[in-house]
């Protein structure tokens, strides 16, 4: 079950990223900032998962340089949505 729980983690996770690096206002790709690791509490223990850091659209947000890692908006606390109900 925890491997069942990393892949699914793991997809959510590479699924919402990809959405949210889309520029909304341009809809252009946002740069990359960096990748790192997340670790995220689940029910069935802690996965790791990929965790990138876009920079703000420099052609919407000129002058703005200022990075957001999407993963801290659907995990805050480090945990699925199941274990913080």
């Amino acid at each position: 079950m925890a491997a069942l729980q990393s892949a699914v983690a793991n997809h959510e996770a590479e699924t919402y990223s990809v959405f949210r690096r889309v520029c909304p206002d341009c809809h252009r790709l946002r740069p990359v900032k960096d990748y790192t690791t997340r670790r995220i509490r689940t029910v069935f223990g802690i996965v790791e998962v990929r965790n990138p850091r876009w920079m703000l659209c420099r052609d919407c947000y000129p002058g703005m340089v200022d990075a957001f890692a999407p993963l801290r908006e659907i995990c805050p606390d480090r945990a699925t949505s199941e274990l913080m109900d």
